[in-house]
């Protein structure tokens, strides 16, 4: 998950020449188009109309006319149907991280090393959001448009193409969402998608955002309970634990009920902030975390929380090391290790 930030704006407005707007345009207009609604510069919207030029809106959405090209993608359905038992694919034992450009990489926890996959084709978009990953060997993709991609990791190709499942975007509560496989509980291996509001990162209070979950075969996405923050991302466990990252100044770690919304946990991240790009995991009963602060060129630190304290460090945060790219999602499934390796 990332935030947008007006960077590139600013570093425009900041290098043009020290004249009236209207004679850069020469149309006698101080808003550089050709009509009176002092809105467009040349085709773009202003900042004033809630969206950045040729990126997301503020509602979350994309401006008429600004939308990526996503033509060429294949339609497949939910594609969701259980196998007996939801046996794990392959491809699906370590924690799988997405870059801020569409890139695939794995994160090993054991060695704590990084390696390349695949880039992501999908369409011309490039601009990702966050990630899951399924039993099935399937990364959920979501890019700034709302919408859900898949990409099979096992596909050997470079790059690998996206496919469409279906899902229909547009909850006002969901927008953008972090998101994570769980699965049903300790004895019911096969999983689903849980979401958690992506509004705003400076946005906190009683129910101002909310876990939902998508159902597996229709990919409807339900509002399970209101939630006190609206910008977060999920990790789940093949046990049926949902966990939040959520927060700022300091971040915190929220163990919630999957099923009813109700807050079983809470522990401070101090140190780490979740309003830029940030991304977690669980795996083998610990969490490694992935945030980045400052611009939009640095690449991600990451973070390993001895949560079972199985280090005899009292659940101590540190820092591992630096990732290779900027990481805005983070998938594991729920085949993952459980307990320590």
């Amino acid at each position: 998950m990332r935030s947008v930030r007006l960077l590139g704006l600013l570093v425009t407005v900041s290098l043009l020449p020290a004249c009236p707007i209207g004679d850069l345009f020469g149309d006698g207009e101080t808003d550089g188009d050709d009509d009176d609604d002092g809105n467009d510069v040349n085709g773009f919207v202003s900042a004033t109309d809630g969206a950045t030029a040729g990126g997301p809106g503020g509602d979350g959405g994309w401006e008429s006319g600004d939308q990526p090209t996503t033509t060429g993608i294949e339609m497949t359905g939910a594609d969701n149907e259980p196998e007996a038992g939801c046996p794990c694919a392959e491809g699906t034992e370590l924690v799988y991280v997405l870059s801020d450009v569409g890139s695939l990489w794995s994160f090993d926890p054991k060695s704590g090393s990084f390696a390349f996959i695949a880039d992501i084709h999908c369409g011309g978009m490039v601009d990702t959001y966050s990630m899951g990953v399924s039993r099935k060997g399937r990364a959920w993709i979501q890019y700034w448009d709302g919408d859900l991609y898949t990409v099979d990791l096992n596909d050997a190709s470079d790059p690998v193409e996206c496919k469409d499942p279906g899902f229909v975007p547009g909850n006002p509560m969901f927008p953008q969402f972090g998101m994570a496989f769980v699965a049903n509980s300790l004895n019911d291996p096969c999983d689903k998608l849980y979401a958690h509001s992506g509004i705003s990162p400076d946005l906190q209070g009683p129910d101002v955002g909310a876990l939902g979950v998508i159902d597996p075969q229709t990919l409807e996405l339900s509002t399970i309970a209101g939630i006190d923050y609206a910008w977060g991302e999920l990790t789940g466990t093949g046990t049926g634990r949902l966990f939040a990252f959520q927060g700022s100044a300091p971040a915190i770690l929220t163990e919630y009920d999957k099923n009813t919304g109700d807050v079983i946990d809470v522990l401070p991240l101090p140190g780490l902030k979740s309003d830029n790009a940030f991304a977690f995991a669980w795996w083998g009963g610990d969490f490694y975390l992935f945030t980045s602060t400052g611009d939009f060129v640095t690449n991600s630190e990451v973070w390993h929380l001895d949560f079972d304290n199985s280090d005899d460090s009292d659940q101590a945060l540190t820092l591992l090391t630096q990732a290779p790219i900027r990481i805005v999602g983070a998938g594991v499934s729920t085949c993952a290790p459980p307990l320590p390796m």
